[in-house]
């Protein structure tokens, strides 16, 4: 059995490692990613569902890391996103989608003839 002191000592170790980590996580963006991931995951009907995870998953943790270059953006005039949940949830309910639809279009692409 360990001893009280050393117990204590690495709880201590453990929670400093933790704060260290979730130092520059940013709460506000997860849950945004999160929603923008589990409107992918609802509407995604027709695909079997370890598909769906999966891709709830990429959706998830792109829309995370993406948002604060999407943030950082203007398109047509509109922008910078001042949210940060606003821009992940915009980037998690459109990476998969956009992605998806330019893979099938690549591989619709007729060949160049030359």
């Amino acid at each position: 059995m360990a001893e009280p002191s050393s117990t204590s000592i690495l709880a201590a170790i453990f929670g400093a490692g933790l704060a260290g980590v979730l130092a520059g996580f940013d709460g506000s963006a997860a849950a945004g990613a999160l929603c923008g991931a589990l409107i992918y995951f609802a509407s995604a009907h027709e695909l079997p569902m370890p598909r769906r995870i999966m891709f709830f998953c990429i959706s998830f943790v792109m829309g995370y890391l993406s948002a604060p270059a999407v943030a950082r953006a203007e398109v047509f005039g509109i922008g910078p996103i001042e949210l940060p949940a606003l821009a992940a949830f915009i980037c998690s309910a459109l990476i998969v989608t956009v992605t998806l639809a330019a893979i099938r279009t690549r591989g619709q692409a007729s060949p160049r003839e030359g």
